[in-house]
């Protein structure tokens, strides 16, 4: 019986099975449904006690800072407020009370840190199997840019953001178009919405969702430490200055005095520099990767500030418009993690984070000055007669250069017209500031200035004159 030829006899069907497990197939994409991100599959036996190590491996600074925490727990409590505090129940009750207070809020913003997803790229940014094909055979970068401007379009993924070269932002190894301030985290293996940084002291990427709480453990854990550090310093002076009294009094709770005295004020030395640099980040509204990168936008222009909307709402994005709810690890945070306000001098629309909608600047037709220079040495040169006949039209402005001399003109004959672009024309301006002068050379150059007006100035004759254009 060959290969071929399906048997009659459905008892004597023999199938095969792979021992690993049924593959995943690639189902072909519904109308209207987004494409699912890559499946890796069910990893085999062999990997799977690499993968639980490695976990573990990343979660031992978690366990190290909760032993951490509790035995500082003990350590105040037992030792300091209900040994060495023994005889002042006012200062017990005190410093009680604010060591609870502290320690609740600092556990509770770490733990909301490691717990909390930071924001992964949404399935209707991944690209399907045909559109990565499609990147794949490309022919050239240029094509390569067309492409994934056209599938950002097609799948309705608004980027401000590009590339170092000037193209929308792709991630090959999740296969998606990153969102704006997304970046990729070889640790986590996915795109991070907002990323700020992979923090192995939570074993979490610290981004769009869980930012607000990874300041909030900073600020708790500084306060934390500090008050341990200041509420044990005399006893610490104690024990040091008058050792033998203090072991009459204190006994063995004194090894627990100076521990958790010198690692407060270790731990608070390395947690303010880390506290006060990310709040300087939030009122600039930058992150870490941006910091040391500035952002490139769809003017190909590289800005620091470019998402910074003032200080005040800087500080909204993060924390919310309600300042009550600013000191509690509640998700307040405003916006979705994938198209963020902008300061662009380019956005005909911008708006503010907290919902507020500004004016936009009014659409100005593109300008383009040019400089009517041909290629290979030759001049162009305008007379006087062609500068009052052009005098009538003020549309445009072109630098304009007068020479008397017969010796300039040679190879050229007649009038000549320069060979410019059919989308501009060349007109001089009665108040361009051109004068024809005999036996003297006049070079001056019409720019733009910062409000927009146009202005002539002077140029040098050895400054060669080339084509600027300006526009959206």
């Amino acid at each position: 019986m060959g290969l071929d030829t399906p048997d009659p006899s459905p008892a004597l069907r023999t199938v095969i099975t792979n021992p690993e497990g049924v593959r995943p197939q690639s189902s072909p994409l519904e109308p209207g449904k987004a494409p699912l991100a890559p499946d890796p599959g069910k990893p085999s036996l062999l990997r799977r006690p690499c993968m639980y190590l490695t976990r573990f491996v990343k979660s031992l600074p978690v366990i190290f800072i909760t032993l951490i925490v509790s035995w500082s727990y003990y350590a105040y409590v037992v030792a300091v407020v209900l040994t060495a505090m023994v005889d002042n129940v006012l200062e017990q009750v005190v410093c009680a009370v604010v060591y609870h207070c502290l320690v609740i809020m600092f556990v509770w913003s770490y733990y909301m840190v490691v717990f909390t997803p930071p924001g992964s790229v949404p399935p209707s940014w991944r690209l399907s199997k045909g559109d990565v094909d499609r990147l794949a055979l490309a022919q050239s970068e240029d094509e390569w840019k067309n492409i994934l401007a056209s599938l950002a379009v097609q799948l309705g993924c608004t980027v401000k953001q590009r590339s170092v070269q000037n193209a929308v932002r792709y991630c090959e190894k999740c296969l998606c178009i990153k969102p704006d301030r997304s970046h990729h985290c070889s640790v986590c293996e996915d795109c991070t919405l907002k990323m700020d940084h992979h923090c192995p002291w939570v074993n979490n990427c610290v981004g769009f969702h869980n930012y607000k709480f990874f300041l909030l453990f900073l600020g708790y854990a500084l306060s934390y430490c500090v008050f341990i550090a200041a509420s044990t310093a005399r006893y610490f002076l104690r024990i040091w200055l008058l050792e033998k009294e203090a072991d009459q009094e204190l006994g063995s709770a004194k090894y627990h005095i100076l521990f958790v005295f010198f690692i407060s004020i270790l731990f608070s030395l390395s947690v303010s520099s880390l506290f006060w640099y990310h709040l300087w980040l939030v009122l600039h509204n930058r992150s870490t990767l941006e910091q040391f990168r500035a952002p490139i936008f769809e003017n190909n222009a590289s800005d620091p500030n470019g998402w910074s909307l003032g200080k005040l709402n800087n500080m909204r994005e993060v924390f919310g418009t309600s300042m009550l709810l600013w000191p509690l690890p509640l998700q307040t945070c405003l916006g979705d993690g994938i198209s963020f306000p902008s300061r662009l001098p380019l956005d005909c629309t911008t708006y503010h984070s907290i919902g507020h909608t500004l004016p936009g600047r009014p659409d100005t037709p593109s300008r383009t000055l040019i400089n009517p220079v041909l290629g290979g040495g030759q001049q162009v040169m305008v007379t006087a007669s062609q500068a009052r006949a052009q005098s009538a039209s003020a549309s445009c402005e072109v630098t304009t250069r007068s020479d008397t001399h017969s010796a300039a003109l040679s190879g050229l004959s007649g009038s000549f017209s320069p060979a410019l672009s059919p989308d501009c024309r060349v007109t001089i301006t009665p108040d361009s500031g051109v004068t024809m002068m005999d036996k003297v050379t006049v070079l001056s150059e019409v720019r733009l200035d910062n409000n927009g007006h146009a202005k002539t100035v002077m140029v040098a004759e050895s400054e060669p004159l080339t084509e600027l254009v300006t526009g959206r």
